[in-house]
């Protein structure tokens, strides 16, 4: 889930001080770091990303988000999915000044490889069977399975980090805090304070050259209001994509400032507990039911009003816009918002009201009454909460929502399933792998089985099916698996929100089109192509 962002609980101090004959970048954004192990924390996922490298970087959106250089200049795959070469860049070294070359990444491949405490956390490092190195700067690794995707989805996130490292944590590899984080990338972390800031150096020796902005500096702020206003003020000079829609025609009037808006950060669903678990209310598990709650939101209300405008509805999928377009289902369509549609299905399927309260009973002749629990650390989580909570009781649905802070919503929903449906907020992806931990948190029973329904487990299949085939029409096995997901509606797609960043135009001019989800024009696409204005 994406709503695993921690968020500052103090006043943030004063901005450091910025060192003269210096370009420094400073961006402003809510999150508290919640660590720097990549094995479970999200940080190295977002502002980690100044520091850590994969083979490949996630390319323009425009363009579909292509693999492009990092670590390796370039790479191929064998026809049959099973052999990757990768050719990596002349001269990289890590941040303490180890060389980097075929051996170290092949040494790195090899513990990652068989590192059982981190089986599925990457499909490609958990599917290699064998690594070799062909020269100084090119290694060759052979898989279990074919699989030819491994560029686009995990080369951006499947870090080289130092083996000599990580190979020797043993049982200690999820407390290791990894607070110096050694990296390839062209950023070193020089400070960090709790609540309070990050600040980023760069690296005289990044091996594509040093980055014409010295320092970056990450200022933690405890609310929206003050970060849009620091940056009016121009004490940043940069905010993270995720402002609130309210804040862009503010700053959009500002002609030092540029608002980017771009494809859905994230996706707002209405998750469903169909793990046969915990304390779920066992009737979610009738398709027909959750067929008339959704006929009963109003999505482009949602859309509309709660996010006004700034945001994307689209039928249930994992990814919601036009940047994943081909890669989505063109004959799935979104729900028609119309409640008699909804009363209609509740009466064909046995719910109804025979007391005349307002609220159908079961066919077994309970209430038919449902928890909704949501995060108050998402904003739109409240309104949205409210609106399903009227949806559903004009046809005859009694919610009970109740707002909890993100970790009491954490701890309820995905460790103890004490939930009947929950607001959940998810990266929108487009690799369809990305699903299967979705599926995991809402559908899996303590063993890990969909016990509860086979429609589940031919979903997961039809998804593994498609990671492990070298097929031209493999896209059109997802697009099996996302009708299924959208007939079955194991969850509901609510809205994807836009990315929306804003920056000081009178003192950098960002390139348009970069793809990071987390951190935006913040990306390493972003930093190295900044056009510094005097």
């Amino acid at each position: 889930s994406a709503c695993g962002d921690t968020r500052a609980t103090q006043d943030s101090e004063e901005m450091p001080e910025i060192q003269e004959d210096m370009v420094v970048l400073r961006v402003g954004g809510l999150s508290d770091v919640d660590g720097w192990n990549p094995w479970i924390n999200t940080s190295p996922y977002s502002l980690g990303s100044l520091v850590l490298e994969g083979f490949a970087d996630h390319g323009p959106s425009e363009e579909g988000f292509p693999a492009v250089p990092r670590l390796a200049d370039s790479w191929e795959v064998s026809d049959d999915g099973l052999t990757w070469t990768i050719h990596l860049h002349e001269g990289i070294t890590f941040s303490d000044g180890t060389a980097v070359d075929a051996n170290t990444a092949k040494e790195y491949l090899d513990w990652l490889s068989t590192e059982e405490m981190l089986f599925g956390l990457i499909n490609t490092a958990s599917n290699i069977a064998s690594v070799e190195v062909i020269d100084d700067l090119t290694l060759q690794y052979t898989n279990f399975e074919p699989m030819i995707s491994s560029a686009e989805n995990d080369f951006p996130i499947m870090y080289i980090l130092p083996p000599y490292i990580w190979s020797e944590l043993g049982e200690d590899l999820f407390t290791y805090e990894n607070a110096e984080m050694i990296g390839t990338g062209p950023y070193v972390i020089e400070e960090y304070v709790p609540g309070s800031h990050v600040i980023f150096n760069a690296r005289e020796d990044y091996y594509r050259g040093k980055p014409e902005i010295d320092q970056i500096i990450y200022q933690i702020y405890t609310n929206n209001d003050a970060l849009v206003n620091a940056l009016i003020s121009g004490e940043i000079d940069l905010t993270m994509p995720d402002l609130p829609p309210e804040a862009f025609d503010t700053l959009s009037e500002n002609p030092d400032i540029t608002v980017v808006e771009k494809y859905p950060l994230a996706t707002y669903d209405l998750a469903f507990n169909l793990t046969g678990t915990g304390t779920g209310n066992p009737v979610l598990q009738d398709p027909a039911l959750r067929m008339a709650i959704d006929q009963a939101i109003d999505k482009h209300q949602i859309v509309d009003v709660i996010f006004l405008g700034h945001a994307t509805a689209g039928p249930t999928n994992w990814a919601v816009g036009p940047y994943y377009e081909d890669k989505l289902n063109p004959d799935l369509t979104i729900t028609p918002f119309d409640p008699d549609a909804a009363r209609q299905t509740l009466e064909e399927a046995g719910y109804l009201d025979t007391d005349g309260d307002g609220v159908r009973e079961t066919p077994e002749g309970e209430p038919l009454e449902l928890r909704l629990l949501y995060a108050t650390d998402y904003v739109p989580s409240q309104t949205i909460a409210e609106s399903i909570t009227d949806w559903l009781s004009e046809i005859g649905i009694r919610v009970n929502a109740e707002a909890v802070d993100y970790g009491t919503w954490f701890s309820s929903v995905i460790e103890e399933r004490d939930f009947d449906m929950a607001l959940n907020l998810r990266l929108s992806d487009y690799d369809p792998a990305s699903l299967t931990y979705t599926l995991y948190n809402f559908a899996a029973d303590e063993t890990g089985s969909y016990s509860t329904s086979s429609v589940i487990q031919e979903i997961e299949d039809l998804i593994y099916a498609y990671m492990f085939s070298v097929d031209e029409d493999r896209w059109e096995i997802i697009f099996e698996a996302q009708r299924l997901l959208n007939e079955e509606r194991l969850f509901i797609t609510l809205a994807g929100t836009h990315q929306i960043q804003a920056y000081r135009n009178d003192r950098f001019v960002f390139p348009e089109d970069v793809t990071h989800v987390d951190i935006g024009l913040l990306a390493l696409e972003g930093v190295l192509n900044v056009e510094v204005v005097e």
